[in-house]
Formats: structure tokens, C-alpha cells, sequence
């Protein structure tokens, strides 16, 4: 498969505006299906945690938000939000959000978009990337491994059903 290549436009208002609310529900339903936060709290708690982390919205210091381009024809292909932050005396960037478009996942354009965050995440002095990624979500792990991400943390959960009494 031939990787496509993909430009990082800095998104623009209309763009965030499209992109937050999305955004939002889905990273509370993550939460959920995750058995971290209750139903119920999820979706209030994942609009606080995005105030928090994006208080001027696309233009927050230290946080990019890009849309990926097809180079070649110019079309929206997905988003990648990286924040620059110092981690233990360096400088990191790290992912909090790698979105493809559905119609093109599949293709390359994760891949092509990581490559691309790599060399941005360079430009900006970051001498490491870290990212968050759900344990369910194997298609993005095995794409993060095939990139030379390791695993630095784990996390797991066995539920336990109770007895009716």
C-alpha cells in the first residue's frame, strides 16, 4: 500500500467549532465503555476536561491542533491535537487527539498522519511523543508499535460479578 502524503494545517475556528463537541461525546463514551466514569457524569466531565486543557479553544498556548490534508487533492482526512510540554527535564509532545476520517481509514492516512506528527512534534522541540490510547482500541496500538511507541504504563480491570442473594 502506498502511504499518502499529509500535510498539518493549524485548524481553524470554523473547524474547532465542527470538531470540539464531537470530540467531547466521544471521548466520554471512551469512558464509559471503559468503566472509568459513570454514564450518568461522562459527558460533563469530559466538556470540563477539554475547558481545562483548551481554555482559548484552537489557539491555547502550547496546544496544536491540526487538520490533516491529503496533499495531493487538498481533502480533510482527520484531525491530531499535540500539546508541547516539559516531562521530566525534556521536552515531550503529546497526542491528545488522532482522528482519521472513516471513509479513510484503511489507507495509510493514520500512518501518514503520525509520520507527519513526528516531524512537526520535531520542529517544535519535543524530544519525545507520548499519547493515551484505550486498551479496545487495537488497531490504534498496533499502528503506535509499527511506529516504535512502547508501552510505558498499563492499566487493567477484571469485573467481578456478585452473587444474587
Amino acid at each position: 500500500m502506498t502511504i499518502p502524503e499529509i500535510t498539518l494545517d493549524p485548524m481553524t475556528n470554523e473547524e474547532f467549532k465542527a470538531w470540539v463537541e464531537p470530540t467531547i461525546r466521544d471521548y466520554a463514551a471512551q469512558h464509559v465503555a471503559s468503566g472509568n466514569w459513570p454514564a450518568e457524569d461522562a459527558l460533563e466531565l469530559a466538556r470540563t476536561e477539554t475547558r481545562t486543557l483548551l481554555p482559548d479553544g484552537a489557539r491555547t498556548k502550547d496546544h496544536y491542533l491540526y487538520t490533516a490534508r491529503d496533499a495531493a487533492t487538498g481533502e480533510h482526512a482527520g484531525v491530531l491535537w499535540i500539546n508541547i510540554r516539559a516531562k521530566a527535564g525534556k521536552v515531550e509532545a503529546f497526542i491528545y487527539d488522532i482522528v482519521i476520517n472513516e471513509d479513510r481509514r484503511g489507507r495509510g492516512y493514520g500512518r501518514a498522519t503520525m509520520l507527519a506528527c513526528v516531524e512537526r512534534a520535531r520542529e517544535l522541540g519535543a524530544q519525545s511523543i507520548g499519547l493515551h490510547v484505550f486498551g479496545d482500541n487495537t488497531v490504534a496500538r498496533g499502528l503506535y508499535r509499527s511506529l516504535g511507541f512502547v508501552e510505558t504504563n498499563v492499566q487493567m480491570s477484571l469485573p467481578l460479578e456478585t452473587e444474587a442473594g
